[in-house]
């Protein structure tokens, strides 16, 4: 069981980078992406894809996801956000349409929505200790996604942009009395929530040496999950339930069985609703970054 809770940090971890994405998203800017995750999944994708067909090296796949993943969020932002402004509902409707379509766009490319390999140069290094057997690369995941969760909470917290940005996405009103340009405070949160999920499929990929069509629904579950478990109010209540929900995952799989992974997370998700009435936070206010 211990071996598992330890493997289930490591999935914890993706869950977090996956997590603090969705935060960005909802928790600040206030959106309904549900293409978040199929962007991450596109991005990846395509940067497995070319970097297979040139026959470069895994941090060629990381170079061409930024390449790729960044264009594109600020166009799906453009389209779903900018065009469709008058009403939350059109826009989160027109990012399910992106979702669909970025989908069957992964369908007609030269892969057809076969799993891309990409090469994982840790994978069969361990560590050993009591017993217990640890992966180097899960490992480095976890600590990437703890050093991101705080370098995103100090930059919202601390930084004259991170605060800005804050002020912006909650009331452009007072942003723009402020002198504080509205399009240009989105434009960056939406680069760093896009550099961010890259980080998380690129790791993702790494951890399990390919990518396929199905991460991007996974990525989006997942993501929606860790916000109802954490809420929008904390980075280290996001963090937490990631990693939580990683090693009832694992754990819960252990004992019941693989099958019934997901089914741990959904059950989490039915419960806290459940309980919900009774455990209630104020979120009236934008996520501090805390």
């Amino acid at each position: 069981m211990l071996q598992t809770a330890i493997e289930g940090l490591a999935y914890g971890g993706l869950y977090a980078l996956l997590g603090l994405g969705f935060f960005l998203t909802y928790g600040v800017l206030r959106r309904i992406d549900l293409a978040y995750g199929t962007v991450i999944m596109t991005s990846v994708y395509l940067g497995a894809m070319i970097a297979s067909g040139l026959g470069l090296s895994w941090p060629a796949v990381f170079a061409l996801t930024l390449t790729v993943g960044i264009p594109l969020s600020l166009l799906v932002a453009y389209i779903a956000f900018v065009l469709v402004r008058h009403d939350a509902r059109f826009s989160m409707a027109a990012t399910l349409g992106i979702w669909m379509a970025l989908e069957e766009l992964i369908l007609q490319s030269p892969g057809r929505g076969r799993g891309q390999s990409v090469t994982n140069p840790l994978q069969d290094q361990s560590l050993w200790a009591w017993g217990l057997q640890i992966r180097i690369d899960h490992v480095l995941i976890l600590a990437l996604s703890l050093v991101t969760a705080v370098l995103i909470a100090r930059f919202l917290a601390m930084s004259r942009v991170g605060r800005a940005i804050r002020v912006s996405a909650y009331d452009p009103t007072i942003a723009a009395l402020l002198g504080i340009s509205h399009r240009r405070m989105l434009v960056i949160a939406t680069i760093i929530a896009s550099l961010v999920g890259c980080i998380a499929g690129w790791s993702f990929a790494m951890a399990q040496s390919a990518i396929d069509l199905h991460f991007g629904m996974w990525a989006t579950v997942k993501g929606l999950v860790i916000l109802v478990l954490g809420g929008t109010q904390s980075i280290v209540f996001i963090v937490t339930a990631a990693l939580g929900l990683g090693v009832a995952e694992r754990v819960g799989s252990e004992v019941i069985g693989t099958g019934y992974r997901d089914l741990v997370g959904y059950g989490l998700i039915l419960l806290l609703l459940a309980c919900e009435p009774f455990l209630r936070r104020d979120e009236s206010q934008p996520g501090d970054g805390r």
